[in-house]
């Protein structure tokens, strides 16, 4: 029995698993959508959010030069990315976080409220039917994002 084990294992070892979810969290903040199978997405979705709240904490900080801050400001912030980076590995997706995904969701008073991410169902994939699902921020737009894919073809 799997009592009080949380988590799908997927089949996978431990830092197999580890490694995924950090490979995936770093897709989801450089692309900020990515598709996945179901169960991936809303085990994708826990991590995600609790990596985003590390870097969404900061609030007002997130916007502040870092010749402005203080040492105790900044002994903050370098403890958030160190946290944030426990999860996310690829330094470009770290930075990304804490540079411009982050600081859409922290609004003029420098509070966060969570909710970053939304899964959803699309389709089952061919070949096995596995349910498919996108997980991606909520504040992305298909059709800002749509115009600069066709830009960047060109």
């Amino acid at each position: 029995m799997r009592h009080q084990k949380s988590g799908r294992r997927l089949g996978r070892n431990s830092t197999h698993r580890r490694a995924m979810w950090s490979n995936m969290v770093a897709s989801l903040i450089t692309h900020e959508r990515i598709e996945t199978t179901e169960a991936r997405a809303k085990e994708l979705r826990r991590i995600a959010e609790r990596t985003m709240t590390w870097a969404t904490s900061l609030g007002t900080l997130l916007t502040k030069e870092p010749d402005d801050r203080t040492q105790e400001e900044n002994a903050l912030y370098v403890h958030h990315v160190r946290m944030a980076r426990r999860v996310l590995r690829d330094k470009k997706a770290l930075n990304r976080l804490f540079t411009e995904v982050a600081p859409r969701f922290v609004d003029e008073e420098g509070r966060y409220e969570g909710g970053y991410t939304r899964v959803i169902k699309t389709r089952r994939r061919r070949g096995d039917a596995a349910p498919m699902a996108f997980v991606e921020l909520t504040d992305y737009d298909l059709s800002v994002h749509r115009s600069t894919e066709e830009v960047e073809e060109e």
